[in-house]
């Protein structure tokens, strides 16, 4: 199991490395084409893009990573093709009408030019959703080459198109938006070819049981997107209100970087695990799911933690290099931020058990507290502390998600937590993150060369210290042999 795992994950790399680096790359480009004022408009309308698709299509996506197993074993794909299709349109239809409702009421209070590329985002919404949903039925389907293919696809062409815009037809921000949503279109027929092909629709399919049992599951994670989103976004609002525009615009380009990186690292391990853990609980039952979390766990804790901490000491070669220096400040968020990513990591882990068992209301339950205490907090906070109250917020919210989800899930499903693992995990990212820190630092005038240093010695001690510790397995020591051995002999 856990080689299929590792072979998918491998597959998904590129799905997230490429996208990864071209949001590491767009951050100095976009903060040298627009001042922060113009930058918050647009890290708003992503925020709002965010909040619809968590609405109309993020709950349909999951849904159909739990349930695409149970219908292919039960050959009833046809049936699960024609539910999902029409519950999208359902539900992006009415997300949409909700987002005109609410711009057409907020249409005098924000400026004209945000009102203006909201409606362009609201396009973007509706072609994000169905992008979404079809990429996740290969993601079901294990297609995992063509979901990485998709994903690179709209991440490269798209910001490739968004810059042209803006440089050689200087649209403005709304540049960035057109490009992102042109190269979804192009893309979808392929896309839907792919994933779905011409499968043989069962007539009524929107009314069966499995329509139902779909809604039931999914219809929770919109209150849980909706509290996520709070926890995550809401507080550019805030800031916004209190605090003015460009301080939004510094914490939204400090914020894209651990959104680029850590979160990333988190998202990448929760593409597999989720459709091959289903495959195994549904196939196995508990015993090879409890195995199959335990090692999921180490192997997030080998990779997250020491990047977070990589990430945190590094914050402020990181912002000299990446963004403009009216962005500079922004450094002061980024370790909050970074460690907020690695929880939510860890959180997601923990609710797989009850998405196993199909609890997602407790999962909503979860996120619901803390988004009303990541909100509060951004009211008493921000208004006398500014946007670093914000990061701080995000992490005391994903800190008490994280608790929630251990406690909730234990009552439903156990395995054994890798204590021991995460002993000489910290033990490790202590020791490389006091190294690289001076050297990231301090160790020459430029801010590059210290960096690209600073990481370099960072990987190398970090493996350094984990063999000195012995934490690799001798049949992974000896995997890793392997794997070298054929791409040494490839080349």
């Amino acid at each position: 199991m856990l080689r299929e795992f590792t072979g998918d994950l491998g597959k998904y790399l590129p799905s997230y490395i490429v996208p990864g680096i071209v949001g590491l790359v767009a951050i100095p480009v976009i903060t040298r084409l627009f001042p922060p004022e113009d930058y918050s408009d647009y890290a708003l309308v992503m925020a709002g893009i965010s909040i619809l698709t968590g609405i109309g299509a993020t709950w349909i996506a999951a849904s159909v990573i739990r349930f695409f197993s149970a219908c292919q074993l039960d050959n009833r794909l046809g049936e699960f093709y024609g539910t999902t299709v029409k519950l999208a349109l359902l539900s992006v239809g009415i997300s949409s009408l909700v987002g005109l409702g609410v711009l057409f009421i907020a249409q005098n209070h924000i400026s004209s030019n945000l009102y203006f590329l909201m409606r362009i985002g609201l396009l973007v919404f509706i072609a994000t959703s169905f992008y979404n949903v079809v990429l996740n039925i290969l993601r079901a389907g294990r297609k995992v080459n063509w979901y990485s293919s998709f994903t690179i696809w709209h991440s490269v062409i798209g910001l490739g198109l968004g810059i042209m815009l803006v440089i050689c037809f200087h649209c403005g921000v709304e540049g960035l938006l057109w490009g992102s949503l042109l190269s979804m279109v192009v893309a979808f027929p392929l896309a839907w070819k792919i994933a779905v092909g011409k499968p043989a629709f069962k007539e009524g399919s929107s009314r069966s049981s499995l329509a139902s049992e779909m809604t039931r599951y999914g219809l929770p994670l919109i209150i849980v997107n909706l509290a996520s989103w709070v926890a995550m976004l809401s507080d550019r609002y805030v800031i916004g209100f209190f605090r003015g525009s460009a301080e939004v615009g510094i914490y939204s380009a400090a914020y894209a970087i651990p959104q680029g990186s850590i979160f990333v690292i988190a998202s990448l391990f929760s593409l597999p695990a989720m459709p091959i853990g289903v495959g195994i609980w549904e196939a196995h039952g508990v015993g090879k799911s409890q195995e199959f979390l335990a090692k999921l766990t180490r192997y997030y804790l080998l990779v997250g933690l020491p990047a977070a901490v990589g990430l945190s000491v590094l914050s402020k070669p990181i912002m000299h290099v990446f963004t403009a220096p009216a962005y500079f400040l922004g450094y002061s968020v980024i370790s909050l931020v970074a460690f907020s990513g690695f929880f939510a990591g860890v959180s997601t882990i923990f609710g797989m058990a009850l998405q196993y068992y199909k609890r997602t209301n407790l999962i909503m339950y979860c996120n619901i507290i803390c988004a009303g205490l990541n909100l509060g907090l951004n009211f008493w906070l921000i208004p006398q502390y500014g946007f670093i109250a914000a990061a701080a917020t995000t992490l005391i919210a994903f800190t008490a998600d994280l608790i929630m989800k251990i406690i909730i899930s234990r009552h439903f499903l156990t395995w054994q937590f890798p204590f021991q693992s995460l002993g000489r995990v910290v033990a490790a990212s202590a020791v490389m993150g006091t190294v690289v820190y001076f050297v990231g630092n301090s160790l020459t005038a430029s801010n590059l060369v210290n960096l690209i240093v600073g990481i370099s010695a960072g990987i190398l001690i970090y493996l350094v210290m984990l063999l000195l510790l012995r934490e690799p397995q001798p049949e992974e020591i000896a995997e890793v042999r392997s794997w070298a051995t054929r791409i040494f002999r490839r080349g």
